[in-house]
């Protein structure tokens, strides 16, 4: 075989594999997903939902205060997220998908943040700032509310509804942990990690995605379900923050921030591996932070069946500092 027709066949079957990840990365929004997400336009923090592919942005939350930390629940029918309407002090609320019949759950002088939805929709896991962190968990509606583990932040729920991972500072530092929604099986998952702000559980339990630090910037990093075989995916030198699965879990939906300046976070998609990004956030749109996909089913506009450009694909730096 000559040398041009050997490049040729080389540079077409690299084409195929670029496409492999193109078509994940467009096509995402063909799963009828979307992703919900805080956003800071001029003066407050809204819920906000968007396509998978960044398109059709809509104000879910409409209210002249500060709503954040939006969590959407297994069927797709509602959202929980985080205001501070009330007395300033933020509480858990939940709202229909459509942004209507918006109820706060908790009351009390304490902050609680991080809402997350047991896969079988029943209960909510949230964390407690009373000083010291923790978590509590509580039925849909707010009632049998029970503390589950003090000294602990950012709960999520495993797939299988049985245990809850979270952050904690109980060894010296920013820890992953497991335990048994029952209060009972305790289990540290990593060592000197410098656990972020956020866990995930992948959709099928194998994987945890979290944004450790990593000398001076947050990255995405996944693990085994059990802490093992930690791969850091990020790698620019900006904090990569907030990761969340799509549904199929081949791709994780974060935020990149200037650590220069706070005003500047943007929502990205990149493949499970880490390989190719894809902004989703437009840069003078306003701060766009803490997504969350919706589960598949969910009607979207149709994917535009146009080609791709290669000014859509982003080859992640390597480069480490």
């Amino acid at each position: 075989m000559r040398f041009g027709s050997m490049l040729g066949t080389f540079i077409g079957f690299t084409v195929i594999l670029l496409s492999g990840e193109l078509w994940l990365i467009e096509g995402i929004a063909a799963q009828k997903s979307r992703i919900v997400f805080s956003h800071l336009g001029f003066d407050n923090f809204e819920i906000y939902v968007m396509d998978a592919d960044g398109g059709n942005r809509e104000n879910l939350s409409n209210h002249p205060v500060h709503d954040v930390d939006p969590d959407w629940s297994p069927d797709g029918t509602k959202i929980a997220f985080v205001s501070n309407r009330n007395d300033a002090k933020y509480q858990i609320y939940v709202m229909d998908a459509d942004g209507t019949n918006q109820i706060r759950l908790t009351d009390g002088p304490r902050d609680k943040w991080q809402p997350d939805w047991s896969p079988d929709g029943g209960k909510i896991a949230f964390s407690v700032d009373d000083g010291v962190y923790r978590i509590d968990v509580m039925d849909v509606n707010g009632d049998n509310r029970v503390v589950l583990e003090h000294e602990a932040s950012a709960p999520s729920w495993s797939p299988d509804g049985g245990k809850i991972a979270f952050i904690s500072r109980r060894d010296k530092g920013r820890e992953i942990y497991v335990i048994g929604t029952n209060g009972q099986g305790l289990e540290r998952l990593t060592r000197n990690f410098l656990g972020g702000h956020s866990l995930s559980f992948s959709p099928d339990g194998r994987r945890i995605a979290s944004d450790p630090w990593h000398g001076e910037f947050n990255h995405i990093y996944v693990m085994g379900a059990d802490g093992k075989n930690p791969m850091r995916l990020s790698h620019n030198q900006e904090h990569h923050t907030a990761p969340t699965w799509s549904p199929d879990g081949q791709m994780i939906a974060y935020v990149v921030s200037d650590d220069g300046n706070p005003f500047d976070r943007r929502i990205h998609l990149m493949t499970a591996n880490g390989k190719y990004i894809k902004q989703l956030s437009k840069v003078r749109e306003g701060i766009d932070d803490q997504p969350d996909f919706s589960p598949v089913g969910l009607a979207v506009s149709p994917v535009s069946k146009t080609s791709t450009t290669w000014g859509t694909l982003k080859k992640m730096s390597s480069s480490f500092r």
